[in-house]
């Protein structure tokens, strides 16, 4: 028990770090009631997955996995896909700012 209650609140923890850095301008316009509601349903939808992979993976091979492991790995996949999502937006950004910022052809500079 002791090592999934570890694994719980260092994800917690890692969770509302990545979710502080990873914060768009479009997030502080969502209400707060939606972000809580789409953030159980994202949890049910990803506790699922993690019982269905166990499962899969009990029959398949006959042995079970901790479950801890398996919140370590979900958890980890997930924030590392946060931060590679925002680089991307950050990326993008740069690059229609950098358009933006150069002259218009015949415009003076």
């Amino acid at each position: 028990m002791i090592p999934v209650l570890i694994v719980l609140i260092v994800g917690v923890v890692l969770h509302a770090l990545v979710g502080v850095i990873t914060r768009t301008p479009e997030d502080d316009q969502t209400p707060l009631h939606w972000q809580a509601w789409l953030t159980f349903l994202a949890g049910l939808a990803s506790t699922a997955a993690l019982v269905a992979l166990a499962v899969g993976y009990r029959l398949a091979t006959g042995v079970m996995l901790p479950f801890w492991t398996l919140i370590l790995a979900a958890d980890l996949f997930t924030l590392a896909w946060k931060l590679w999502k925002h680089r991307q937006r950050v990326a993008e950004r740069r690059s229609l700012q950098s358009l933006f910022d150069r002259p218009s052809l015949g415009e003076d500079t």
